[in-house]
């Protein structure tokens, strides 16, 4: 055993140790005051985060819905973007459509969307559809943070309570708790920003200083040199499964976005179809589905035709074969066509 006195220096270099792992991040507080040239507003997500670095709100499509008075609207991911080709099913059936549709996105983009966008617009579809896969719709949280977080900015107001409510509720856990006080102690979140926008920033100031500028080549190269159609394709892409323990309707419905846009709809006159999109076959069939995946979309058809809404599940269609799939759960590029006009004939009621 080593002497006591060993053993209280020991300790004493280990109380070192720690307080100088929990004081020295803190210089990147000042440190973040002074590098960042963008201003810290307060968080439309308070319960998420208490600032943060955004970019603004984007109201095109708000004049592009005014201008085109579509009768149907499409909201979603690319498991939207790569199934329903909109000028192709106006031309099916006489009547225009629009798309709300951004990849990576999740349930919290979708509702503002809806809010934002299509109710603010004035402009009231006959149906509004939201593509969804399995447990996404009752899960606010799914791409909310990390690399796609930046995408809620562009749809979301100075404050969003309902929204801010839902993500509270969802974020009761000891684990949420801590990762917050973290964050406000050390600005975690900001400095992730800063740190990223160096690295998307810096091949772009190699020849201009012109941030507008750069913002503007960086969208074209983002969402058009690189966009999901120009992609390789690949058939392990964008597979996430779900995980059975979340699938349980009752306990999580109430604390997702679903009631949200459920009474938004209500109070506007409007029809909505929530559409859960087929993952990809195996062995040229549907996709296995456990006793409570099929027990949690049961209650969600009940729930959504309760409310006045409806539900259409693609899982189990014949016709949707492994040779229309590209890479994951999407459709190929060359199978978007048929998808659609399966679309259309799967649910005509809705398209009279």
């Amino acid at each position: 055993m080593p002497p006591a006195e060993w053993s209280r220096a020991g300790v004493v270099r280990l109380i070192a140790i720690l307080a100088a792992v929990l004081v020295v991040p803190l210089i990147w507080r000042p440190a973040m005051a002074r590098l960042s040239t963008r201003a810290v507003q307060p968080s439309y997500l308070p319960a998420l985060e208490a600032s943060r670095e955004r970019i603004a709100f984007r109201p095109g499509p708000i004049e592009d819905l005014k201008r085109l008075h579509p009768s149907y609207v499409f909201i979603g991911d690319s498991m939207l973007g790569t199934r329903i080709d909109a000028g192709y099913l106006a031309g099916l059936l006489g009547q225009d459509v629009a798309m709300l549709a951004r990849a990576g996105t999740g349930p919290a983009y979708w509702y503002l969307s809806f809010k934002n966008y299509l109710i603010a617009s004035g402009e009231r579809p006959k149906v509004t559809f939201f593509f969804f896969r399995d447990l996404n719709m009752t899960d606010p949280l799914f791409r909310l943070t990390g690399p796609f977080r930046w995408s809620l900015d562009e749809v979301a107001h100075e404050q969003e309570p309902a929204l801010d409510d839902v993500i509270a509720a969802r974020m009761r856990g000891a684990w949420f708790r801590v990762h917050q006080a973290v964050n406000t102690a050390y600005d975690i979140d900001r400095a992730n920003a800063y740190v990223e926008r160096q690295f998307y920033d810096w091949p772009t100031r190699l020849w201009t200083a012109d941030e507008p500028g750069r913002r503007a080549f960086l969208d074209k190269l983002n969402f058009e040199i690189m966009g999901l159609d120009r992609l390789r394709p690949m058939a392990a892409a964008d597979l996430q499964a779900a995980e059975d323990k979340e699938a349980d309707f009752a306990r999580n419905m109430p604390r997702s976005v679903l009631p949200l846009i459920v009474d938004l709809a209500k109070q506007h006159g409007m029809k909505v179809c929530f559409v859960r999109v087929q993952r990809r076959p195996v062995g040229n069939k549907a996709p296995p589905q456990s006793p409570r995946m099929q027990e949690y979309m049961k209650q969600f058809r009940a729930y959504a035709e309760r409310e006045g809404m409806y539900f259409h599940d693609d899982t189990g269609d014949p016709m949707q074969t492994l040779a229309m799939y590209e890479d994951g759960d999407h459709i190929a590029r060359a199978h978007r066509q048929r998808y659609t006009r399966q679309f259309r004939a799967n649910l005509n009621r809705l398209f009279r």
